[in-house]
């Protein structure tokens, strides 16, 4: 089963395109994260990953997809080459959850796979800057709403926000997959 984790302000926007977040000391979001993918495989971008390292506890099982066959993430990672790899162990994982932490390339490549979708909206718009990257569209009719949790602001550095969890419904394009 493959879960897609991002959060996102109201036009999608999930990173800089320099590395890092748009946003920063909203840890409310960062506590949500971890409590969600805790001891799950955790399938990750190879710039994603470096960019959060520190995110990650020992029971993390991170998977980090990188085109160069002589990367080493070090520790207890595992490593894809592409999405033939990542699909591979999915299937000896006897229907362990792989949650998808980006970055926009592997949303864009999984989300046709995607069973699940954790988002969390930021209701706020961050300036995109040149080379903003966007977590990509998605269809509404092929996901149906499971739980939303809405948080008012908690300071100026955290605007309000929603954890929305979504289900790709019975029969929508990839359901089988």
């Amino acid at each position: 089963m493959f879960t897609l984790i991002a959060a996102m302000d109201e036009n999608r926007l999930i990173g800089t395109g320099r590395g890092g977040l748009p946003w920063s000391g909203i840890t409310r979001d960062k506590q949500h994260f971890r409590d969600y993918t805790a001891g799950k495989s955790l399938l990750i971008g190879r710039r994603t990953f470096e960019e959060m390292r520190g995110w990650f506890r020992r029971e993390d099982r991170p998977i980090v997809m990188t085109r160069n066959p002589d990367y080493d993430p070090g520790g207890h990672c595992r490593v894809a080459g592409d999405l033939d790899d990542v699909l591979a162990l999915a299937a000896d994982s006897d229907g362990e959850e792989i949650v998808v932490c980006g970055g926009a390339e592997l949303y864009r490549l999984t989300l046709p796979f995607a069973d699940r979708l954790v988002l969390t909206l930021l209701h706020a718009d961050f300036p995109a800057r040149e080379g903003g990257v966007f977590f990509p569209e998605w269809e509404n009719e092929d996901f149906v709403e499971l739980r939303r949790e809405d948080f008012a602001a908690d300071n100026q550095a955290s605007p309000s926000m929603t954890f929305l969890y979504l289900a790709r419904r019975a029969g929508s394009e990839h359901a089988d997959c």
